[in-house]
């Protein structure tokens, strides 16, 4: 496929809601799209798109793109300024699905075989709380079959070799609140949880690995006039690192715990409602041959050497299982995430090229 195949192909894809958990009408353009091709995708318990190709007895290699966007927009358009494409989620990380996408087309065309055993998916889950479940349900179903996976996610400037850990939850704080003049003095839920998002802006992380943490929304109240009786807050401690993970969160849950306050009816409950694991004893060679490899590719189609770097990605799930995995993309863009996301359509024939090349290596081309 040329550039303006996959951008058209990229502006039929992102117009598709996808928000996480919500993925099934893209999952199904794709399921049709590859079954016209040739292929036989299948859909499994956790909505992922899987094409599998078994070659031989052993493991397989995964190369996947995760469909979920974080936007709920049902209604998406795609706004054209020379050669800058931009619309929400139009980056992560549809544009490479569909170079993912892409480079199936030209594998069937050329009618290339696998030298070994290969998993094509378009996952569930990834973004916020999706909590990773189409890569979980993935690594469960194929357990002990799995060698190594590609996450195309990301764009060309980047490649992700470890996995940030996080634990996220929610935290309801509840009182008995009042009128706001008359019961003034009673301590309500929402003076309670500022107390206590204060204290976790406290933190002090520990050194050698960088550890963050962040409140990012809150909500709750009656009025303008009422000493709030409930009030709820999503809170998360992050780290590329198990141990200042582990002991960041224990910070975080004893700032919870101590908020509790029976002789002035204040009650607090916290609930994990996500969590990625950090790597885990992943073999340091076969790691960086891996990081190797996608810089290597990238470097030769864009002349630019990525920065390699910790992410939260789909990644984390095998790496926490000891199974080498890296992530990367193929396109130029910015702003991931917001609604101004974009990206170059210069860049697709390079994006195209590094998975191309990236993934060419597993087959065996007609001559």
């Amino acid at each position: 496929m040329n550039a303006a195949e996959i951008e058209e192909l990229l502006i039929k894809l992102v117009q598709i809601p996808a928000p996480t958990g919500r993925e099934q009408k893209r999952a199904e353009y794709i399921t049709d799209w590859l079954q016209r091709l040739g292929y036989c995708p299948f859909t499994d318990t956790a909505g992922n798109v899987i094409v599998e190709m078994k070659v031989q007895e052993g493991g397989y290699t995964v190369f996947m793109a995760h469909m979920d966007t974080v936007f709920e927009d049902v209604d998406i358009s795609v706004v054209k300024n020379a050669n800058i494409l931009s619309a929400p989620g139009i980056g992560d990380d549809t544009c490479n699905a569909a170079f993912l996408m892409a480079v199936m087309k030209t594998l069937i065309g050329q009618k290339c075989r696998p030298l070994k055993n290969l998993l094509f998916v378009f996952d569930t889950g990834e973004e916020g709380l999706g909590n990773c479940r189409g890569t979980r349900q993935l690594m469960q179903d194929y357990k002990d079959m799995v060698d190594e996976v590609i996450s195309f996610d990301l764009g060309s400037d980047a490649v992700c070799v470890k996995a940030v850990g996080s634990k996220r939850y929610r935290v309801t704080v509840t009182a008995p609140g009042g009128h706001s003049f008359h019961a003034f003095g009673k301590k309500g839920a929402i003076e309670t949880a500022a107390e206590m998002i204060h204290a976790v802006y406290q933190i002090q992380p520990g050194k050698g690995a960088q550890t963050t943490y962040n409140v990012g929304k809150i909500e709750g109240g009656t009025s303008i006039n009422t000493i709030a009786q409930k009030c709820t807050f999503l809170a998360e401690v992050r780290s590329d690192d198990a141990k200042a993970l582990q002991e960041t969160d224990k910070q975080l849950c004893d700032i919870f715990d101590a908020a509790n306050d029976p002789a002035a009816q204040i009650h607090v409950e916290y609930e994990l409602i996500g969590f990625r694991p950090t790597g885990n004893g992943v073999p340091e060679a076969a790691q960086k041959a891996r990081a190797d490899t996608a810089a290597e590719v990238i470097c030769r189609y864009t002349g630019r050497e990525p920065v390699r770097r910790s992410g939260s990605t789909d990644c984390n799930i095998p790496l926490s299982m000891g199974i080498p995995a890296v992530s990367f993309g193929g396109y130029r863009g910015g702003g991931a995430h917001t609604r101004q996301e974009w990206v170059d359509t210069g860049s697709f024939e390079e994006g195209y090229n590094i998975f191309l090349a990236f993934i060419g290596k597993h087959f065996i081309w007609k001559d």
